[in-house]
């Protein structure tokens, strides 16, 4: 069911196709951010409009939101979401570990060059902050984590995260893992390595099981859900290439690569993540998706994305165009009677809406949420237009030029 069929390559760059239960995700693509199963604001003729080839949907917030008896008992996310097309779910550990590290460290996916440098990786202060915050909010055991969410307390382990998985079931799972900051030393991000490791056999081993019970001898010709091993490491090239390693040589469908780096590591990071990764078979590069960041990340080899930014962006009055983002609440738009992006072939810009029109809808509170809704369509055809142009450049050996027409990003 789960095969990967690479088409093109240039360089390190290559094209193709994941067959899933619910149809051919092609590749290099991305995964639109549905946190709550759904992307947010839009309705069932609006997902038409947007037509996003695949959408990723938020374990932790599901969970923690009591939904996942309600999505089991709706037939699963398919259904629940009314989305036809294939679907991702991650695992819910990067949101836990945020609580963590991530609002002692005040880091995100992808660090700025400015937000920390290589001794802050090496202060006590900040591993001594960290492990004092994870004892009173976050408490990882062999078993897995325990935290605190809402004033409610909840329980992920390995097991429990594809429980919730198969429950919803999504075509793409990822197993259960922990995310390092860079700002973690050396040697706490070699024990978390090691967790992440063993509680990858333990999702594999969980997803089987699962199997097995659920449909005896006929497991392996229903399976309908493909596993993702997560390569961790923090900013470490020893430990990147350790975890390729060990993960790239576990029977999964696909790989993820996860943890947050800086903006300058990333080629390298991906480098040594990718290091150990059988040649066949998909790589995504969890919560990463600006411009920048795809171009580099699709001439390492990577082929599958998720990112907040076109939808978050979009609510906020940003959208995409080639040229540039254009801030639309600004001043300098309400005369404007251009259309958003000549040439554009999205509901918004077909239709005829102008610059001006658009920022009146933002500045009406009646209207802000159809102004909102527009935005989030123009976006998600952004950047379904930039994947098809990059899949198209793989393929005729032109990657550096059409990389070139997105400088304004770079």
């Amino acid at each position: 069911m789960f095969k990967f069929n690479i088409k093109n390559s240039f360089h390190k760059a290559r094209t193709g196709s994941f067959n899933t239960p619910h149809g051919k995700i092609q590749t290099p693509n991305l995964a639109i951010v549905a946190t709550h199963g759904k992307i947010k604001l839009l309705n069932k003729t609006d997902h038409l409009r947007a037509n996003p080839d695949l959408i990723i949907a938020n374990t932790f917030h599901l969970f923690v939101n009591n939904k996942i008896n309600e999505i089991k008992k709706s037939g699963g996310l398919h259904k629940w979401s009314e989305f036809k097309k294939p679907i991702m779910t991650d695992s819910g550990g990067f949101q836990v570990f945020s609580f963590g590290w991530g609002k002692v460290h005040k880091v995100g996916k992808v660090l700025t060059n400015t937000d920390y440098t290589q001794t802050d990786t090496e202060n006590n202060q900040y591993k001594s902050v960290s492990s004092q915050y994870r004892s009173s909010s976050v408490k990882i055991s062999e078993k897995g984590v325990v935290f605190e969410y809402d004033g409610k307390k909840f329980e992920l382990t390995p097991e429990k995260s594809i429980k919730i998985q198969k429950d919803m079931g999504a075509d793409i799972i990822f197993a259960f893992d922990e995310c390092t900051s860079p700002l973690h030393s050396h040697s706490y991000t070699k024990k978390s390595i090691n967790q992440t490791h063993r509680w990858a056999v333990r999702s594999l081993k969980a997803k089987n099981s699962r199997l097995r019970r659920s449909f005896g001898r006929q497991a392996k010709s229903k399976t309908q859900q493909a596993l993702f091993g997560i390569v961790q490491g923090g900013i470490f090239e020893d430990l990147r290439k350790k975890s390729s390693k060990f993960i790239g040589h576990l029977p999964f469908e696909g790989f993820g690569i996860g943890g947050s780096f800086g903006e300058k590591q990333m080629e390298d990071v991906l480098k040594w993540s990718l290091s150990g990764l059988p040649e066949e078979k998909p790589r995504h590069l969890l919560g990463i998706g600006t411009v920048k960041d795809i171009f580099i990340a699709v001439k390492q080899g990577i082929d599958l994305f998720d990112c907040v930014v076109p939808t978050r962006e979009a609510r906020h009055g940003v959208l995409y165009t080639k040229a540039g983002k254009l801030a639309i609440k600004k001043g300098i738009f309400s005369k404007d009677k251009k259309l958003i992006e000549r040439g554009c072939k999205c509901f918004i810009c077909r239709s005829g809406i102008t610059r001006q029109e658009l920022r009146g809808y933002f500045k009406d509170p009646i209207q802000r949420q159809k102004g909102q809704r527009l935005v989030v369509i123009h976006n998600i055809y952004f950047y379904k237009r930039l994947f098809q142009e990059i899949r198209e450049a793989i393929t005729n050996g032109k990657l550096s030029k059409l990389e070139k027409e997105y400088s304004v990003y770079l």
